[in-house]
């Protein structure tokens, strides 16, 4: 009887420049997708809205925008699996998520009116995540086994390098409303056209006439529930997500409103928040790694990763002036970096079935996109009760302090992983 080829033997050969491109392409999805969350919706949002509703007005446009995403997600990804397309199966969609979300942010620049940013908005969420269920794949589609960890870990630095990029370019387009939302697009553009014409794609098997039955849907979905290390590491990665959207979304609002900063001045102090974030979390995440596999423990370094960052967000909350807010951002940053750089080698270890493993981290990533909505839903109620109590701004970063204090004590129970 014939062996069949193993899946590293029968993926295409791939060079150095095409992981170079993946990971460029991965890198322009996130700075076209973060920038609005972290500065240009907030600078919209502010142009359109009074001083009283900008908050709130933000809060419920990315809510809407998360929730979007959360459903978007996995349906993309099981319709791209089953494109049977001459282009490929991923190919597709990288285009066809390429032509939605660059109308999404057109209108986004163009919006007379809070109704169309978030209809904007809602476009934008819909084709970057057709773009995600084209580009994510292409890791065990693609690339050879052997590379596959030092791979996923430069796409892990890519949504920080995002972030910052954007706030940089911001600085130059903040004065056109157009410009702030397409110059970051540009980078897209570029990176997920090479992509696509250096991609070994291919359609799916025609063989291949899986129904895409909801009930059976929920079924997976929920199978990996069950165990309880699995639940634990969910809930914390959740939690500290919850943090992360408060201190990425209200940032603008927390320097023009409780420090008393001018827009142009807030704007060059977040560029500069999101310079030490970058800087601190690839450097921290390098070296968090290293220290991981060398003592071969997780839970102890998640734990620390997330005491630090409720100690700099509770700095943020504390801050009297610009100083200690960055000084409570490092802090934070430091914190993701460790954080990140643990946590998906602490799942990779208690994942309930091997054979489920690509399925049971997809259904892990929901710990990521649900806090994008849940977070600016809740907002709006902290901002209305530190109001009252004179916080403002300050009460939502005590907030995620205390998230992210019980993202670390959530990943205690977890035994499979020391």
């Amino acid at each position: 009887m014939t062996a069949s080829p193993s899946p590293e033997t029968t993926r295409p050969a791939v060079s150095l420049g095409f992981v170079a491109i993946y990971v460029l392409a991965q890198f322009g999805i996130w700075v076209a997708l973060l920038t609005p969350v972290v500065m240009t919706l907030a600078l919209r949002v502010g142009e359109i809205a009074s001083e009283a509703e900008k908050g709130r007005w933000l809060g419920i446009i990315l809510a809407i925008g998360g929730f979007v995403a959360l459903v978007a997600t996995p349906i993309c990804g099981a319709l791209s699996d089953r494109t049977r397309s001459r282009l490929g199966r991923r190919r597709p969609w990288l285009l066809g998520g390429l032509v939605v979300a660059g109308a999404g942010l057109l209108l986004l620049g163009l919006a007379p009116n809070l109704l169309l940013l978030g209809v904007g908005w809602i476009i934008c969420q819909a084709g970057f995540n057709a773009i995600q269920a084209g580009c994510l794949p292409i890791l065990p589609d693609v690339i050879p086994v052997r590379w596959q960890g030092r791979v996923a870990g430069m796409l892990g630095m890519t949504s920080t390098m995002g972030t910052f990029a954007g706030s940089w370019i911001t600085q130059y387009t903040q004065g056109s409303p157009l410009l702030m939302f397409l110059a970051p697009f540009a980078i897209t553009i570029i990176s997920i056209t090479i992509l696509c014409l250096i991609l070994p794609d291919r359609p799916a098997d025609g063989g291949d006439d899986r129904r895409l039955g909801p009930i059976a849907m929920l079924r997976a979905i929920g199978a990996p529930f069950r165990d309880w290390d699995f639940s634990w590491a969910f809930g914390s990665r959740f939690l500290i997500m919850m943090a992360w959207s408060f201190l990425l979304t209200y940032q603008l609002f927390f320097l023009t409103d409780q420090l008393s900063l001018p827009k142009a001045d807030a704007t060059q102090v977040m560029v500069k928040s999101m310079a030490i974030i970058a800087t601190a979390t690839i450097a921290i995440s390098l070296v968090g790694g290293f220290i991981t596999d060398w003592t071969g423990r997780r839970k102890p370094l998640v734990f620390l990763a997330a005491a630090l960052e409720g100690a700099g967000f509770l700095t943020i909350a504390l801050a009297p002036s610009v100083s200690q807010f960055l000084v409570g951002v490092a802090m934070a940053g430091i914190g993701k970096g460790l954080y990140f750089a643990v946590d998906l080698a602490l799942l990779a270890a208690i994942l309930p079935r091997p054979e489920d493993s690509a399925k049971d981290m997809g259904v892990f990533q929901i710990a990521n996109s649900l806090p994008q909505s849940l977070a600016p839903a809740i907002a709006p109620v902290i901002l209305v009760i530190g109001n009252a109590h004179g916080n403002g701004y300050a009460a939502i970063y005590i907030v995620g302090c205390l998230f992210a204090v019980l993202g670390a004590i959530t990943i205690c129970p977890v035994r499979r992983s020391r």
